[in-house]
């Protein structure tokens, strides 16, 4: 069942069958009068505001500045550790405010780099998803302290540590690093064997650990409680946002639960029907900006509604 948005004081849902999908040869997106402005915008990076160009396009870093400009808080939540994602957050204008990492785990402030909720994995339970990949013969990065170590420095480790521009830490043991809670772990395998793996690890660690895909060769794990839709539910409080004011974008099966939680969830039509079916609104990533921008002009949300 689609979301439901408030416009003008009156229950109206903006992702109707006319609107649901943007027509990706250029058909129209919801304008300005068809919208309100949101109390909080908040984003997926990967696959979302960054392309696979890993640029990101002038329009999004235009329609991001025109949100910010209008009063709208932005934020991106997304499952890179704090210092890759604060390194994009600055390329896309973001120096101030807070950002969300490692899928929900942690909510820190781009500004001072402090980190103000941290739901790190306990000891034990890391302890067994490093013991279940030696047995898996799969590779495994474990994050401590916004730290990335490894056991062995090979195809998997390089490629991860250069996409997110951070260094390797390759150690012989795992499980003594994780005597320190880790923040989060990552399982990398291609992509099929990924799909494979996954509903397993899921069913073995049902309501202890919150095991999810990210990009096609990342499965992740992590505390419960650190999901995106619950950082945001965190930090809505902080904002004093409304949740039903509240916009969330993304692509991937980890951005599922933020969308569905969203007062609007939107997701890149270039996503999987999965994640598609999960949205109220389709668009393609290169209009995204176009899509900020008509939030940014929308007149805002009434003071007088109710917190969802």
């Amino acid at each position: 069942m689609p979301a439901v948005y408030p416009r003008n004081g009156d229950v109206t849902t903006i992702a109707s069958d006319a609107v649901k999908v943007a027509d990706l040869a250029g058909g129209r997106l919801p304008g300005p009068a068809e919208l309100v402005r949101p109390d909080l915008v908040a984003s997926d990076l990967d696959g979302t505001l960054l392309p696979p160009s890993l640029e990101f396009l002038p329009a999004t870093v235009a329609g991001v500045a025109s949100l910010r400009r209008a009063g709208v808080p932005f934020v991106m939540v997304t499952g890179r550790m704090f210092r890759s994602a604060r390194r994009m957050a600055d390329r896309l204008g973001l120096t101030e405010g807070p950002i969300i990492c490692y899928q929900g785990a942690l909510l820190a402030d781009l500004a001072t780099g402090v980190w103000i909720r941290h739901l790190p994995i306990p000891s034990r339970l890391a302890a067994e998803v490093v013991e279940a990949c030696r047995e898996l013969h799969r590779h495994v990065n474990v994050y401590v302290g916004d730290e990335l170590y490894v056991e062995q420095d090979d195809v998997w480790a390089r490629r991860y540590a250069e996409y997110a521009e951070v260094g390797l830490n390759v150690v012989d043991d795992l499980v003594a690093v994780v005597a320190e809670p880790p923040t989060k772990i990552v399982i990398s395998s291609d992509p099929d064997d990924v799909t494979r793996l996954l509903p397993g690890l899921q069913e073995r660690w049902e309501g202890e650990l919150y095991v999810t895909r990210s990009l096609p060769h990342f499965i992740e794990v992590s505390d419960p409680r650190g999901t995106k839709s619950q950082a945001l539910d965190h930090l809505c409080g902080l904002l004093s946002a409304r949740r039903r004011y509240t916009v969330t974008c993304g692509d991937g099966l980890n951005d599922v639960d933020m969308i569905e939680w969203a007062g609007l969830g939107v997701v890149m039509a270039e996503a999987s029907d999965d994640v598609r079916r999960s949205a109220d609104l389709v668009v393609p990533r290169d209009r995204l900006g176009e899509l900020f921008e008509a939030f940014a002009a929308a007149p805002p949300a009434p003071e007088e509604s109710p917190v969802a």
